[in-house]
């Protein structure tokens, strides 16, 4: 009786510990009919992805900083513009992650200060503030996040005397994105998308100065750490 004791509980040590248990209680079930065992219950299979990095890097008021870098090209403006947007963002995620099917995920608020040089066009930089919501696609079992996202903000730059650009130095700006974030590991992941931005001073330079708008697309690539 003492071997068979023993043996129950070493094998409830072991990795396959419940399964072996189960065993031996089956076996030795007439020995120990008065004795009462107590199941642990088995964790939620939402719970499976609680160990991968995703676990760490989305969730309710789960901050991150984000260091990102874009390659856009203006569409049909005279300059043909080519710029690069550098970008540092803090993330706020406002949410735990809820729904269910395609929209499960959650939402973000980015607050980001951009300067983008300028490679060709008559402007030698942008620089500014943008801000606004990223809704995060968080699926069971999926490798990356596909994402949505708008931002909106001011910007300054040298356009005062430049013929065809904004019209004069203080402009303002949104931005769409879309794209996929890619955990690598624990509060890391590399993201990889496109961005389309707008820049244009609202028709305040008008009518001594013409307002022509730069209309803008490329990729962007950025690393991000969630704390």
């Amino acid at each position: 009786m003492n071997l068979l004791i023993k043996a129950f509980r070493k094998a409830s040590r072991s990795v396959l510990g419940l399964g072996q248990a189960l065993f031996l209680f089956t076996l030795c079930s007439n020995c120990w009919a008065g004795t009462e065992i107590t199941q642990t219950p088995t964790a939620p299979i939402s719970d499976s992805i609680s160990n991968s990095p995703s676990s760490t890097l989305f969730g309710e008021d789960v901050v991150s900083l984000s260091a990102e870098t874009a390659g856009l090209c203006s569409i049909n403006n005279p300059h043909d513009y080519t710029y690069l947007p550098q970008l540092i963002t803090v993330g706020w995620q406002l949410d735990a992650i809820g729904n269910d099917g395609w929209n499960r995920g959650n939402t973000e608020f980015l607050f980001s200060g951009m300067f983008g040089p300028v490679t060709q066009g008559p402007n030698p930089w942008f620089a500014g503030c943008l801000f606004g919501p990223r809704y995060n696609f968080i699926q069971e079992g999926w490798p990356v996040v596909p994402y949505l996202e708008s931002r909106v903000g001011f910007i300054f730059t040298h356009a005062t005397g430049a013929p065809s650009s904004q019209g004069q130095d203080f402009c303002f700006s949104f931005t769409v994105g879309a794209g996929v974030e890619i955990p690598v590991v624990d509060q890391l992941s590399v993201n990889l998308g496109i961005m389309y931005q707008h820049i244009s001073n609202g028709g305040l330079s008008e009518p001594e100065t013409n307002n022509v708008g730069l209309d803008s697309i490329g990729p962007v690539l950025s690393i991000t750490w969630a704390f």
